[in-house]
């Protein structure tokens, strides 16, 4: 059962214990047929893989994270890539000791809540490769 609702340019998402972050995420902007958006968001995690990019080596990094978790604060963006919905997302979150950690969010698991917002854009915002970055970046 899909856990959101759409008012004009919002949309409001409960993600349910056991899910992940960036695929409901993306489930939801294929349903609606998002071109642009951005996202926002806040809950409880486990199983946190996130990445920062080595420019040199054009390639993310990885570090996965399987404890419990306070999500202190997710952003990003829908946009197009291949004309279909893409999802690009930042994560901060928290241990029990109060310690913090974040970077590129390639997804994270729901332990108990999370609450996401995608404030949805009529605008179609394509992304296109940067060969000088190695990534699919705006195309404005």
């Amino acid at each position: 059962m899909m856990n959101y609702k759409r008012i004009d340019d919002k949309i409001y998402i409960s993600v349910d214990k056991g899910e992940f972050i960036n695929q409901k995420l993306l489930e939801v902007s294929e349903i609606e047929s998002l071109t642009s958006g951005w996202i926002s968001g806040l809950g409880a995690i486990s199983d946190v893989e996130i990445a920062y990019y080595d420019i040199d080596e054009k390639i993310y990094v990885k570090k996965i994270y399987d404890e419990d978790y306070e999500l202190l604060s997710l952003t990003g963006n829908v946009t197009l890539l291949d004309q279909k919905p893409f999802i690009h997302t930042h994560i901060s979150f928290s241990d029990t000791r109060f310690n913090a950690y974040g970077g590129h969010l390639f997804d994270a698991k729901v332990i108990a809540a999370c609450e996401l917002l995608i404030l949805a854009s009529p605008y179609k915002l394509n992304r296109k490769l940067n060969c000088n970055i190695g990534l699919s970046l705006w195309d404005l």
